[in-house]
Formats: structure tokens, sequence, C-alpha cells
């Protein structure tokens, strides 16, 4: 019994680790994406944090990106799961 229970535990483990890494290269991707219609540079990406909201895990992940070469910004990506519920950039300035 106490086999099964580690064999589970460590399937568990990999499925939420296979989870994750795929919502990060989601992430990416999409982001890319929207930077190259948006006419940014993309600059970095990376997970900030997790958040439950509405019975719901949220996982916010922050962005890096250029609009003119010079200046770098930073925006806000909501996932749920695979799903995209909001993306924030601040308002830019032309200098």
């Amino acid at each position: 019994m106490t086999e099964l229970l580690g064999l589970l535990a460590l399937f568990l483990l990999g499925a939420g680790y296979w989870q994750v890494r795929r919502q990060s290269e989601f992430a990416r991707d999409w982001l890319e994406r929207y930077c190259r219609q948006q006419q940014f540079q993309l600059l970095s990406v990376y997970r900030y944090r997790y958040q439950w909201k509405k019975g719901r895990l949220l996982a916010q992940f922050r962005f890096e990106f250029s609009h003119d070469g010079l200046q770098h910004s930073e925006g806000k990506l909501w996932l749920h799961q695979l799903k995209v519920l909001e993306v924030s950039v601040p308002v830019l300035r032309e200098g």
C-alpha cells in the first residue's frame, strides 16, 4: 500500500510540474505574438505568483518589453490554465 501511495504522489508531482511548464511555454508563445502585433520587443517573461480568485487558481506572469528600443516597461498577463484572462501594459509615452 505504501508503494502505491508513493507512486501516486510521484505521478501527481510529475503531472503538476508538466502543467507548470506547459503554462509557462504557452505564456511565452502568446506574449511573443502579442508583442509582435503591438510592435514591441519582448525582453523577458517570468511567473510572478499564483492567486485564488472566484474558485479558480490564476497564474500571473510579468513581462518586460521595449516599445522604442531604449526604454523598457513591465506588463502583466493573467492565465487560468491555458486561457488568457487579462493582459495589461502601462500607458506608453512617445518621447
